[in-house]
């Protein structure tokens, strides 16, 4: 028989076809095999991190690991992209995923999707809570924590506070108690734990700067909002009975998370293995903390021209469901919470001033808000009217209208939050409100 290098003429097609598939199968065969024992005296190690502890991680993990892979996972959607892209990853038990990640929200949406994947929950480690052991639980006691001086300021309020008003630049000594997704009733328990625990750091503030976020925050309960398990999460709380009917929240779901999540810190085995992973890892105190809070939220990332272009498309606006409906159970909550805290207040210091304000989302935004804003802007200022005529050291300003903020892109890091540079321009007009 003669046969030819160049050519499978010779062949039927019916021969042809029946080669080619046992080599597509063999292909499929031998890449099955590498990714599940090609290396399986070799772990696999995958951490998704939030990219502002790139550095400590990277520098400080064990030098004799190997086969890391590193994922920046500063959003949900970033873990999802990673693995819908790298499904064969998950494939093998022999895989250990470690999270450095502070949402609780985000954490949850991962471990929800690997046990799809068969991913067992032992094969999961959260590092970052073990990371942050030393530190307490609550956000308001890591931000109060190294204080040793009496204050003269407090702010509270929401992510716009966070963000937008820097403390340093305030006259005194000043805390920012702010927190993203932070509703009128969990900034009045905040301070109701802080004029228990630390009354004697608080009880001669001069001043409070509330943040009150927008037009709708009377109409806003976290509890009962899509943000409740990032919140709770993030500062410790746990979930109150208060709202167990409500159909959309499982109370005994959420505390059972936050308990298995704080529970890491007591638990040895993690911790001897995460002291493996980094053996000369710095776990942060206090103050070291706060530094690294401050990161997150006082960068000078500025706006971008595409989050502008995007948002200004066509059919494009979508009005939030506190904006689209009224709570009014839910209003008049916050409205007796908001009465409480300025009873709190002016219990420690009858002359301490209350500035309630709202500061500016980028221009663009308060246009297209116009809309719903001629709706409950009125009633929003007939409830602070209510609280102006009955505290009389109670002032409330609203910038929303203050062009030379909003109208200056250089001052946001996204459409509705300030950044470093903004937060300076912004605290400054605030500063300037203030009798001390």
């Amino acid at each position: 028989m003669r046969f030819y290098s160049h050519s499978l003429d010779f062949l039927p097609a019916l021969h042809i076809t029946f080669l080619l598939s046992k080599i597509k199968y063999i292909i499929i065969i031998l890449h099955l095999y590498f990714i599940n024992y090609g290396d399986i005296t070799m772990k696999k190690s995958l951490f998704f991190y939030n990219t502002i502890y790139q550095e400590i991680l990277k520098s400080s993990v064990n030098h004799n690991m190997s086969n890391i892979t590193w994922v920046p996972t500063n959003t949900v959607s970033d873990a999802i992209d990673y693995i819908k892209k790298n499904i064969y990853f998950f494939t093998s038990d022999n895989v250990r995923i470690y999270l450095m990640i502070s949402s609780l929200n985000t954490k949850t949406t991962i471990r929800q999707i690997l046990s799809v994947l068969n991913i067992k929950s032992s094969q999961i480690l959260d590092i970052y809570q073990l990371y942050m052991h030393k530190l307490p639980t609550l956000h308001y006691e890591r931000i109060i924590g190294n204080c040793t001086q009496p204050l003269d300021g407090i702010i509270f309020g929401i992510s716009h506070g966070q963000t937008g008003i820097v403390e340093e630049s305030l006259p005194g000594n000043v805390l920012n108690f702010c927190s993203s997704s932070q509703d009128i009733y969990f900034n009045t328990k905040i301070l109701s734990a802080l004029a228990e625990e630390y009354y004697d750091f608080i009880c001669n503030a001069k001043y409070v700067i509330f943040d009150m976020f927008d037009y709708t925050y009377f109409n806003y309960d976290v509890l009962l909002s899509n943000e409740l398990l990032n919140y709770l999460g993030f500062n410790g709380f746990f979930c109150e009975n208060r709202n167990s009917n409500n159909k959309k929240i499982d109370v005994n779901y959420i505390n059972q998370l936050l308990t298995d999540t704080f529970s890491l810190c007591c638990n040895s085995s993690a911790q001897e293995e995460f002291t493996s992973i980094f053996p000369d890892i710095h776990c942060p105190n206090i103050t070291e903390y706060q530094i690294e809070y401050k990161k997150i939220f006082r960068q000078n990332k500025i706006l971008d021209d595409y989050s502008i272009s995007t948002y200004m498309l066509p059919n494009s606006l979508v009005f939030s469901s506190i904006q689209r409906h009224i709570f009014e159970p839910t209003i008049q909550f916050q409205v007796a919470n908001l009465d409480h805290f300025c009873r709190l207040l002016f219990r420690l210091n009858p002359d301490i001033q209350i500035i309630g304000v709202l500061l500016p989302k980028y221009y663009i935004v308060e246009e297209n808000e116009k809309i719903v804003n001629q709706i409950w802007k009125p009633h929003f200022e007939n409830i602070i009217s209510s609280f102006q005529q009955k505290y009389t050291n109670f002032s409330f300003f609203d910038f929303k209208n203050l062009t030379s903020i909003s109208k200056k892109q250089e001052y946001y890091r996204d459409l509705s939050h300030l950044n470093c540079n903004g937060a300076h321009h912004m605290t400054e007009i605030i500063s300037s409100l203030i009798s001390i």
